[in-house]
Formats: structure tokens, C-alpha cells, sequence
């Protein structure tokens, strides 16, 4: 209304504004009863629904997204397949090559030359080519089936064992972290715990090449701030990379209401919603800690959903109802997780002054003028497995581990050895709430 032509008294004003907003949702019901009527039509009334439909899509923050264009692990993957094709018929052109479609053109045609038989009548086959056919045949078979054998041989009945995972927590953890290292336990069918000693010798790059020697496949860190776990750090083995997630929403097993119990068959994995290539790497992260061929057996599934760059943990038990639909028991844990950072290779030992430790596997830390020239990589593969069996005897492991263990010829990097960053998160880069890098 104009400022000019505004009702002073406030009654009448209210009742004007009643009046005006009545008559306007009068006006949106009739035109959606002419709508309905018109979608109700059979001739036209299915194509108007449609039409309607595919219209009529809300704004949201996830079909809104704005995808990162600053680097290429978090660019829109259509438009990296756009430029990947542009770069290919770019170079076919420079080279001088002919377009694919005329390639395919001309081996349709070669295929189709050799495949037309002559033409004219049927020819009589003599008794020397059909032994010779016959005996073609029985090799053929007595090939296969040794192909299939060897193939039996090869692929056991039993299924693949898991990777083993180490889990290990920061100095001095609380009793809360070390629940929760349990749980993580159950979730990973190769899961073994380690508890980490406080002082020199544990560092977490120390511990993982440790850990990468002695054929584990991963490295999981759970950090801990204000008595409760706030952090993960992910190392896959033996050669990387590091991922550090922050944690949040952490719900125990236990204090879930109508928690089912764990069983030890290996679970189903579902990723879901990760897009572009810095997901992708977050998601093959997260599926090398789990076998292959999972267990049906057991009706296990965990979930780890992308929503808007947050990763929501959930494992439950699923049981068939009819042929189309199924009941869920949550087993728990529950908790979500953000990627802060990840780079490549192994965290890096360093001693306080910023030099990597002596003694170490690294040709640069031998010290020549000491009149150690002579020294050959035997000797130093030598001496640094003695220095980690005796701190593998000062972790506390069993005897049978105490022992020596033998070379298993997997190369690790060195102490000093620290890949570069292949992204990191930084409050800057978050300029909008549309602005989303899995």
C-alpha cells in the first residue's frame, strides 16, 4: 500500500491486510484446482504433470553446489571430462590422426570382409579335414579344462583375510577414547589395538613405519582434547597418505537405545555421495580398511555418507521383511567426520631442533668424517632392525612378537621423508555455504 494512501487507523488496517492475504490464498486454490483438473484430462493431462514436475524443483544447498575451481581434485568432474576430451582431439588434430569415427568405420568394414564366406555352392569336406577339426576340438577342450583347474588352484574356497589395521590413541588417552578405540575394533575385522606409550621412540611416523614393515595395511590415531576424542588421523601403508579428519558427534555403542551386537563377519561398504577427485581418494582411503568380498552372512552394512563435505559413520544389521523392503538395527558407533587435510607419504621424525634422528635408514644421517665410510646398507638395515626390536620390546607386545621377525622385503620411506600436501582446508576457502570439495 502507498505511503500516501495508508490506513491510519490500526483496526481497519488489520482487517484491510486480513482481506488482501484471504483473497490471495483464494486466487492460489483456484489455480491449483484448474491445474488438477487439467492434469486429470487424458489426452494431455500426463504430459502436463510432467512438465509441471520437472519444473517445480526446489533450491537447495546441494543442487545448488558450487564446485571448488582452484584446484582439479575439487573441480566439477564434468568439466574435467570436457577438457580431458578437448586435449585428446587437440592432439589427434596436431598429430595428424584421423577422427575415432572413421577408425571404428574402417574396422567394422575390415571385421565384416573377413567374416562374409564365398559364395557359390557348399563344398564336400573330406575325412582328413574332419579329423583334423576333431582333433582341434578335443585340444581346445583339454585346454580349458586345465584353465580351470589352475583357476580353481589359484582362487581358494576360503575368502581373502582382512588387512590388518592398527589403532593406536595420543598420550595419556581417557577412558572415553579408549571406548571408543574398542568400537572402531569391532568395525574392522583386522583391527588390532595398540596402546601407546608417552615419551621418545612413539612418534606417529616412527610408529607407522613400524607398523608398515610388519604387513599392516593401516594406521588409524585417535587424538584426543578436553577428555574426549576430537581428531583422526588415517595413514595408509606402507607408503601413504595421511588424512586428518576432525571428529564430532561421537555416540558410543553402548549408549545407543535397541543396539544390536556385533558379530564377526566382514561387513557391506557403501560410500555414497562423493564426487569429485579429492572424494574419490577419501573414499578408496576408507575402503582399503575393509576386505574385498564381504560376508552376506552376517547382514552387516556401514555407511559413510557425504553430505556437504561432513562424513556420517553408521553400521547396522538389515533383516529382509519382504522381497522389496527390510528393517535396519543400528550397532553403532555413531559419529561424523570432516577432512582437514591430506597429503602424501608417511609423517615425518624429527628431533627438536628440526634434524632428522641418527641412525636411521637415510644414507644423509651417516656421519662420514667419523671414519665410517665403509659402512653398506646391509649394516644399516641391520642396526635399525635392532633399534625396533628393542622398541617393539618396550611396547609392551607379546612374547611371540618380541621375537626378531624376518625381512618381509616391504620398503618403507624414511624417518625424514615427508610428502607435500595434496589439499588442506582453510577457514578462506569456504567464501559460501554452496561451496562444497568431496
Amino acid at each position: 500500500m502507498a505511503r500516501d494512501k495508508k490506513i491510519k487507523n490500526a483496526f481497519k488496517r488489520s482487517d484491510e491486510h486480513r482481506k488482501s492475504k484471504r483473497e490471495k490464498e483464494q486466487a492460489k486454490l483456484a489455480r491449483r484446482m484448474e491445474i488438477k483438473k487439467a492434469e486429470k484430462n487424458k489426452e494431455n493431462g500426463a504430459a502436463l504433470k510432467a512438465e509441471r514436475l520437472a519444473k517445480n524443483i526446489p533450491r537447495t544447498l546441494d543442487n545448488t553446489r558450487q564446485f571448488d575451481a582452484t584446484s582439479y581434485l575439487t573441480a566439477d568432474p564434468a568439466t574435467l571430462r570436457d577438457l580431458e576430451e578437448k586435449a585428446a582431439r587437440a592432439s589427434r588434430m596436431v598429430n595428424g590422426e584421423e577422427p575415432e569415427e572413421d577408425e571404428e568405420e574402417e574396422e567394422e568394414e575390415s571385421d565384416e570382409d573377413e567374416e562374409m564366406p564365398e559364395a557359390g555352392p557348399s563344398k564336400q569336406r573330406t575325412t582328413r579335414e574332419n579329423d583334423a577339426e576333431e582333433q582341434e576340438g578335443d585340444d581346445d577342450e583339454e585346454v580349458e579344462e586345465e584353465e580351470e583347474e589352475q583357476q580353481q588352484e589359484i582362487i581358494p574356497d576360503q575368502p581373502m583375510p582382512p588387512p590388518k589395521i592398527l589403532i593406536t590413541t595420543s598420550a595419556s588417552p581417557c577412558k572415553l577414547t579408549y571406548n571408543f578405540c574398542d568400537d572402531l575394533k569391532n568395525v574392522f575385522p583386522g583391527g588390532e589395538f595398540f596402546k601407546r606409550p608417552r615419551g621418545r621412540g612413539y612418534e606417529i611416523g616412527r610408529v607407522a613405519r613400524w607398523a608398515g614393515k610388519r604387513g599392516y595395511g593401516a594406521l588409524i590415531v585417535v587424538n584426543e582434547d578436553h577428555k574426549a576424542p576430537n581428531a583422526i588421523t588415517l595413514i595408509n601403508l606402507p607408503a601413504g597418505p595421511t588424512a586428518y579428519f576432525k571428529l564430532s558427534s561421537v555416540i558410543p555403542s553402548a549408549q545407543i537405545y535397541g543396539h544390536a551386537r556385533p558379530s564377526p563377519h566382514s561387513p557391506e561398504l557403501i560410500l555414497n555421495n562423493f564426487t569429485t577427485l579429492l572424494g574419490h581418494s577419501v573414499g578408496r582411503l576408507f575402503g582399503s580398511l575393509f576386505p574385498p568380498q564381504p560376508q552376506f552372512r552376517g547382514r552387516q552394512v556401514v555407511t559413510l555418507h557425504n553430505q556437504r563435505d561432513f562424513l556420517f559413520f553408521r553400521r547396522h544389521r538389515y533383516m529382509f521383511t519382504s522381497p522389496t523392503s527390510a528393517r535396519l538395527q543400528e550397532i553403532g558407533p555413531r559419529f561424523t567426520l570432516k577432512l582437514r587435510w591430506l597429503r602424501n607419504g608417511l609423517p615425518s621424525v624429527t628431533a627438536p631442533d628440526g634434524r632428522a634422528p641418527a641412525g636411521e635408514n637415510d644414507d644423509e644421517d651417516v656421519d662420514v668424517s667419523s671414519g665410517e665410510e665403509d659402512i653398506d646398507e646391509a649394516e644399516l638395515a641391520a642396526r635399525e632392525r635392532k633399534d625396533e626390536d628393542e622398541a617393539m620390546a618396550e611396547m609392551g607386545m607379546p612374547d611371540k612378537q618380541k621375537k626378531p621377525t624376518k625381512d618381509t622385503g616391504i620398503k618403507v620411506p624414511g624417518l625424514a621423508e615427508q610428502g607435500e600436501y595434496e589439499w588442506k582446508w582453510k577457514p578462506k576457502m569456504e567464501v559460501s555455504r554452496r561451496t562444497f570439495f568431496l
